[in-house]
């Protein structure tokens, strides 16, 4: 069964791969709208993917992992389908809105069906895989993409679209093979009611602290390019680099590094550990200042995979400590709102990510001060109200 599911997880990233990677140029060159039409398609998409995660998750509680998954799927791949038709502004922004609701309803899903019927151990070496092959989907996305953009045609964009929406097809298709472990309609004598994971303050402080800690991944993906090419001598390409090093790093490291983050004490430090390196990695941009392209291309490299090494113990670490403060039987919810802070997170992050980086070294310190405070925080978090929940691993709940 678990097979399935990291197919499923695979398939789907790239797909999404494929969109990420080209979802600019393809309304500018297939849909021929103006910049600021892209910017409001893309925040329409964004915001409304805040909206329907929690949603989503109460559906899937309710009727079951199996039949909520496979309609998502094919909801999604209906709206690539009407994306690569769209030829106007209204028809991109309700096909964008459609496909920005389900975008962050999916992956709680498919995390919370794998790891279903697992201790906390297992749990974590689950989701680890699960994200190495994620982050590879997500690579091998852009492949199919970069031969549109060469071919440079508004059918070569839209041929893109879909095949995303095939692939989404073949996820669902997937999907109806799955058991319904995560069907939990009824609420079991003495469990939290359906609405309790907005009012668990410890879990919701897990939850900020992953928002606020995996923002490093942004500054990586968003403010290091714009100070490559802005700010220092390093060659273009040091961009694709740096994203590549990320790419490599998570895939075949995640795994790893993840062992030992279902126990509370590793977990904290994990996280200590993740912001402390993403501090040093903010520390070491501005550096490039001082020097010519070969010593700028050597700091960015340094920096980016530092980054890279912070952002796989920041995931460990929230995801260990997240599985211990989840109760039985609500992994979908609370899985679903411990994704929420990743996603608040790429919405308030790029605007303070491209403001800080036009105040040269003094941004970068900032971030370097905020990485530091934050991971140090994380060591502040409580240990689960059961006793010894925190030293031996049990049946899981959920993860994020």
């Amino acid at each position: 069964m678990k097979k399935r599911f990291y197919a499923t997880g695979l398939t789907d990233a790239v797909g999404l791969g494929m969109y990420l990677s080209l979802s600019v140029l393809f309304f500018d060159k297939a849909v021929d709208l103006p910049n600021a039409q892209i910017g409001l398609v893309l925040g329409i998409a964004g915001v409304t993917s805040l909206l329907g995660a929690m949603p989503i998750a109460r559906a899937a509680e309710r009727f079951g992992t199996r039949p909520v998954l496979t309609t998502l799927f094919l909801v999604r791949a209906a709206a690539f389908l009407a994306l690569a038709a769209c030829d106007s502004f209204v028809t991109a922004l309700l096909a964008s809105a459609v496909a920005g609701v389900l975008s962050r309803g999916i992956g709680p899903l498919v995390e919370s069906g794998l790891i279903a019927r697992s201790t906390n151990e297992e749990a974590v070496g689950s989701l680890a895989r699960l994200r190495s092959l994620r982050n590879a989907g997500m690579a091998a996305g852009t492949l199919p993409s970069g031969v549109a953009i060469a071919v440079g045609e508004p059918w070569a964009y839209r041929s893109v679209m879909v095949l995303s929406a095939l692939l989404f097809v073949a996820c669902a298709v997937v999907c109806r093979t799955f058991g319904d472990s995560g069907h939990t309609a009824a609420t079991a004598p003495g469990q939290p009611s359906r609405g309790s994971v907005l009012r668990d303050r410890v879990f919701l402080r897990i939850t900020a602290l992953y928002g606020a800690l995996t923002m490093s991944a942004l500054v990586l993906g968003l403010g290091v390019p714009l100070w490559v090419v802005q700010q220092t001598q390093a060659p273009a390409w040091t961009v694709t680099l740096v994203q590549v090093l990320n790419t490599a790093v998570i895939v075949a490291f995640q795994v790893r590094v993840s062992k030992g983050s279902e126990r509370l004490g590793r977990a904290r430090r994990m996280m200590r550990r993740g912001g402390l390196l993403s501090a040093l990695a903010a520390l070491l941009v501005p550096l490039t200042a001082l020097g010519g392209p070969s010593a700028d291309l050597a700091l960015v490299v340094a920096a980016a995979l530092i980054f890279s090494l912070g952002e796989l113990y920041i995931i460990s670490g929230t995801t260990g400590a997240a599985l211990l403060h989840i109760p039985e039987g609500r992994k979908t919810g609370y899985l679903a709102a411990f994704n929420l802070g990743f996603a608040v997170a790429t919405v308030v992050g790029p605007p303070l990510i491209t403001v800080s980086v036009g105040w040269a070294g003094w941004g970068w310190l900032g971030w370097g001060v905020y990485f530091a405070v934050v991971g140090l925080l994380a060591m502040r978090v409580p240990a689960p109200a059961t006793p010894g929940a925190a030293l031996a691993p049990r049946t899981v709940g959920a993860a994020a």
